[in-house]
């Protein structure tokens, strides 16, 4: 069973174990997420400028919106003040800034069916984000930035947390799609060629889903481990939302998280985590037992911005 909490009154450690047992954890009004979510939406509004952010699918071609979103996502994800968002959200709502470790938050668009799917804007099929080289300890937060609905937001597959779904992870080396993300270019407006681990079978039309909306200045936090997927999106606005993944210290080393189901990726995708205090990475003796040997000679296992 998945159980949806709504502004819980339990701390960080609580909030953990549930999310690692499948729950997740909505909060509603967060003041620090607010001031995230106006961040962002200047920066957006700048970047778009003329055009309003979320009619803007209307206005430029899935090319123009590719080099557009190109030049923009990366300066959003490498501001500082981004990361410093990030620290003041996960303390805010009880997470030690010593023990936890986060990653980048990225800015995700989704624009109505036919607009630009692919590559800077992949819309996500059906996955848990360990088929991709998460580790069991990840908490993934999803935040929107304009209002969103039910119809461009994302969806859960509950029944199939901690349960076996045959998958195509085999596929996927982390340290190989590290190359690929300086060649977004190569896939967006077009073809997205890229590996994207998928159940082998398609889900039955009649699976129990899950759909959660927060509202601006709320965010919800589940498992890396959660089968979900983005719905399309058949409203007729751009969907933008920020989402971004935090593990604890203590947990991977003790190798406390969600129930390990089957994946075959290759690589891990820990060193990407940063400590809230300092940015510091983890030590490479406590990434080495979720690392595959060998993975990374086909590719980098850190990806560096030009």
């Amino acid at each position: 069973m998945v159980n949806v909490h709504i502004d819980p009154a339990f701390g960080d450690e609580e909030r953990r174990q549930r999310i690692y047992a499948g729950d997740v954890i909505t909060y509603s009004a967060v003041p620090e997420i607010a001031e995230f979510a106006r961040f962002t939406r200047d920066l957006v509004t700048a970047a778009l400028a003329p055009h309003e952010p979320r009619a803007v699918h209307a206005q430029r071609s899935p090319e123009e919106l590719a080099d557009l979103l190109i030049k923009f996502k990366p300066a959003f994800i490498h501001h500082p003040e981004s990361i410093a968002h990030v620290r003041r959200i996960t303390t805010a709502l009880g997470a030690a800034a010593d023990l936890t470790y986060a990653d980048v938050p990225k800015l995700r668009t989704a624009f109505p069916v036919g607009g630009l799917s692919t590559g800077i804007a992949y819309a996500f099929q059906a996955h848990r984000d360990t088929w991709y080289g998460a580790p069991p300890q990840q908490i993934n937060w999803w935040m929107p930035i304009w209002p969103a609905d039910s119809d461009n937001v994302m969806e859960f597959y509950p029944r199939w947390f901690g349960q076996v779904r045959d998958n195509s992870s085999d596929e996927y080396n982390y340290y190989v799609a590290n190359q690929w993300r300086g060649r977004i270019k190569d896939f967006s407006g077009g073809k997205d060629a890229r590996v994207h681990p998928a159940p082998k079978s398609s889900l039955d039309g009649a699976e129990p889903r899950l759909c959660l909306v927060p509202p601006v200045g709320g965010v919800m936090l589940f498992s890396g481990d959660q089968l979900h997927a983005t719905i399309p999106n058949t409203s007729s606005s751009t969907r933008y939302s920020i989402d971004f993944r935090t593990v604890h210290l203590n947990d991977v080393r003790e190798k406390i998280g969600a129930p390990r189901t089957v994946e075959w990726c290759a690589g891990t995708s820990l060193r990407d985590f940063r400590r809230l205090t300092d940015l510091a990475s983890l030590n490479e003796e406590d990434v080495a037992p979720y690392d595959t040997q060998g993975a990374d000679a086909q590719g980098v296992k850190v990806f560096v911005p030009q």
